[in-house]
């Protein structure tokens, strides 16, 4: 059992991160007076809230698809691309929420939605923040722990965890799968894996991750294992089938992801040196000042800097966690592009803990705290404002 100055220490920094991300917001208009527009249907899914822009930016870019599939399913072209579970909570809630009858449901979304997806991101991950904290206090002091909390909070694009994206749901169901195979609890680490399957691609990875931390359990008591085993890949199965069924192609989540612009390539695997050297190439053409040089050098730096920290923690971390950090960082560069590599750092979280390990200074604690945090105010100022981040 979590003592009560473990449960205040995470809500209260729950609270201070969430307070901290709106007031961000909230300043990111005087900063950057120009909004960017640089993603479709935000006038139809989020403007039409009626709210700020401080509190409607945190549906920006990938929000209005979730928001758009939770209201009208899978009928926009592509939208395939985005796993069905999150969208689904996010239209159990609206359900008991009173709808605008006045609006155009076939031009907007309605605003219900979007409340329903922003409280679902930011409750989930309170919940996530404290399951994650039981999983660090499986091998490290409380000291480790907290510290492991803090600098997840202040990771620079932690702010997608209290946005309309899959982040909270995914973390959530990630520590709860590895928390739970690693307590024995096989049936119920089986079905968070199912349920990270149907949130993202990368649940995929989990299984693997279920097999290695079973293989290191040497339970006696092969049944249980075994039916968690069969019980992981239900949800993937599930949306395979799913698509099989409405569009004829079961993998139709990976071939429509080229068509999202971001240079990706579903028919061939690219290779990370291959990628390096065609992001060497954008930097030696591209202009130094502009936008899309200082994008593909964060793209490229969320992307190298912890791949080199897991080549040094390689023989620091549990292997299931290094597996998984790796495979969740190397799997998108296959597709030719760092592209999104800033949140998808995010999945790296396993590793911040044995972070937490070496900065035992607190002068140098403080310091990289700070140093993530003002990144993670660029960056959430620039995401607001409607400039492409990740």
């Amino acid at each position: 059992m979590m003592k009560k100055s473990e449960v205040f220490f995470i809500i209260r920094s729950f609270i201070l991160w969430r307070v901290a991300l709106f007031f961000v917001a909230y300043l990111a208009i005087y900063f950057i007076p120009i909004f960017g527009a640089s993603f479709p249907y935000y006038d139809r899914v989020l403007e039409i809230t009626h709210l700020p822009n401080w509190i409607w930016g945190f549906g920006n870019f990938d929000g209005v698809h979730y928001l758009r599939i939770a209201q009208d399913g899978y009928v926009a072209a592509f939208s395939q691309a985005f796993f069905p579970l999150f969208p689904l909570l996010i239209r159990t809630i609206a359900s008991f929420i009173p709808k605008n009858a006045m609006l155009d449901t076939a031009i907007y979304t309605d605003p219900a939605f979007f409340y329903s997806g922003l409280i679902l991101a930011n409750s989930i991950f309170l919940a996530a923040l404290f399951v994650f904290y039981k999983l660090i206090r499986l091998d490290f002091t409380k000291l480790e722990a907290k510290r492991s909390i803090v600098f997840l909070l202040v990771f620079p694009t932690s702010f997608y965890f209290g946005s309309v994206y899959t982040e909270s749901l995914f973390l959530l169901f990630t520590v709860a799968s590895i928390y739970f195979v690693r307590k024995r609890s096989f049936i119920l680490s089986g079905v968070f894996v199912s349920l990270a399957t149907l949130t993202r691609i990368f649940g995929a990875l989990l299984i693997i991750v279920y097999l290695i931390e079973v293989v290191r359990n040497k339970s006696k008591n092969k049944f249980l294992p075994a039916l968690g085993l069969m019980i992981a890949p239900l949800g993937i199965l599930a949306y395979t089938l799913y698509l099989k069924a409405n569009f004829g192609d079961p993998l139709y989540f990976l071939t429509v992801q080229p068509m999202f612009g971001a240079e990706r390539s579903s028919g061939q695997i690219i290779l990370l040196p291959q990628v390096m050297y065609r992001y060497l190439k954008i930097f030696l053409a591209t202009n130094i000042s502009t936008l899309p040089f200082w994008n593909a050098m964060l793209e490229a730096l969320f992307t190298i800097v912890p791949l080199v920290i897991l080549v040094l923690f390689l023989k620091k971390m549990r292997f299931s966690y290094w597996f998984f950090c790796v495979s969740a960082l190397i799997l998108p560069t296959l597709t030719g592009t760092f592209s999104s590599m800033p949140r998808y750092a995010l999945m790296a979280f396993l590793m911040i803990p044995y972070l937490a390990n070496i900065v035992r200074n607190k002068k140098n604690f403080f310091i990289l705290a700070s140093i993530l945090g003002v990144l993670a105010v660029i960056l959430t100022t620039l995401f607001i404002r409607g400039y492409w981040v990740a």
